[in-house]
């Protein structure tokens, strides 16, 4: 069971951002939802801090936002289609 839960929690990182607007709009959902769900992951960014120091900015790509409230249904949307 804990290998169940940590291979899903893996999936749930490599969803990919373009393919997760495209599979919102190939369901015709309104385009004020497309547009407010790629504003919050598409172009996003991210940093890591370690020890007090920080990294250099890198664009994020792939994966759903940890404990967000919509991410299980887009991932569900992803796995649906």
């Amino acid at each position: 069971m804990y290998f169940s839960a940590l291979a899903a929690s893996k999936a749930f990182d490599r969803i990919d951002h373009s393919k997760l607007i495209d599979k919102l709009c190939e369901r015709n959902l309104p385009a004020c939802v497309i547009n407010t769900i790629a504003n919050w992951y598409c172009k996003l960014s991210s940093v890591v801090r370690w020890n007090g120091v920080y990294s250099s900015q890198f664009s994020v790509g792939c994966g759903v936002r940890q404990g967000g409230i919509l991410s299980p249904l887009l991932f569900n949307i992803i796995l649906m289609t």
